[in-house]
């Protein structure tokens, strides 16, 4: 009788111990999340509604699972209901090694019921702009030009509205240079002086499509200050978008008095480019 008390206590120990294993491997089996291309949200007074959200940073709970792509399956381990959210990951000044999340654009949150089972879940997420985010200035070429001001003192360049290089809608902004007329410069006539300078974020959104590299820069209302063109942007024949973070340069240069957007394009000379030209659209310079 002893013996078989034995015997059965042993049998049972067995049977937990594999019940116990295969509870743990069931609850290493992840749940597939499809993570489909994002949604942007139009929002009133915030322009464009076309964003380039290349990286999802994807929580589950407080913790980081990791950083996908659009297009990417993402395992979660674990079961029953979790929180998650996405938020939308962008390239800073055109440099691919300087991803952040966006500061502008809400996260998207929802709940999952996770199965352990391997199940696949497709999530579409949806942004859009915070409502806590301010706009100096929306510039869409449409109905309006602001971009008028012009810096390099030659009347044969010029930065003028046409509709036969179009990012969106129905214009953009054309700066052209040749060999010969090598340097156009342009801004805006007025100084912007709602732009906070104690190190909230501050970013210039724009569409660009050009032959030529050429650069972005601030001009500060200082007298006898001249534009400092900090961000040099590489050509692309495609229309691209841009993010140019300009939060340090900003605190930096603490200009009270207000401070402009300015482009520059100029012809490298000696080349087989004849003439050089940027278009651009959607230019936004947005804050908190």
């Amino acid at each position: 009788m002893d013996k078989f008390y034995r015997l059965c206590c042993s049998c049972l120990m067995t049977l937990a111990f594999f019940l116990g294993g295969c509870n743990n491997e069931k609850s290493e089996i992840p749940t597939f999340l499809s993570l489909k291309s994002p949604i942007i949200e139009f929002v009133p007074a915030t322009g464009s509604t076309k964003q380039n959200v290349e990286d999802y940073w994807l929580y589950v709970g407080n913790d980081l699972l990791g950083v996908f792509s659009p297009g990417q399956v993402a395992p979660v381990i674990g079961e029953g209901m979790k929180d998650l959210s996405i938020h939308p990951g962008i390239r800073v000044n055109g440099i691919r090694d300087n991803a952040i999340i966006y500061p502008f654009l809400e996260p998207f949150r929802s709940s999952l019921d996770l199965c352990a089972c391997a199940e696949v879940i497709d999530i579409q997420p949806l942004f859009k702009y915070k409502p806590t985010a301010k706009f100096s200035f929306i510039e869409d070429f449409e109905s309006n030009n602001s971009f008028t001001e012009d810096l390099d003192g030659s009347n044969l360049t010029s930065a003028t509205i046409q509709n036969t290089n179009v990012f969106e809608g129905d214009y953009s902004l054309m700066l052209n240079v040749d060999e010969v007329n090598r340097d156009n410069q342009i801004t805006t006539p007025l100084y912007y002086t709602d732009i906070p300078l104690d190190s909230r974020d501050v970013f210039l959104e724009f569409n660009y499509k050009s032959n030529l590299n050429f650069a972005v820069g601030l001009d500060a209302k200082i007298l006898g200050a001249d534009p400092v063109y900090n961000f040099g942007i590489y050509l692309s024949p495609e229309w691209k978008k841009m993010y140019i973070n300009l939060t340090d340069l900003i605190r930096e240069s603490n200009a009270e008095d207000g401070y402009r957007i300015a482009f520059r394009l100029v012809h490298p000379g000696g080349s087989s480019t004849e003439k050089g030209f940027l278009y651009l659209d959607n230019i936004k310079l947005v804050h908190y």
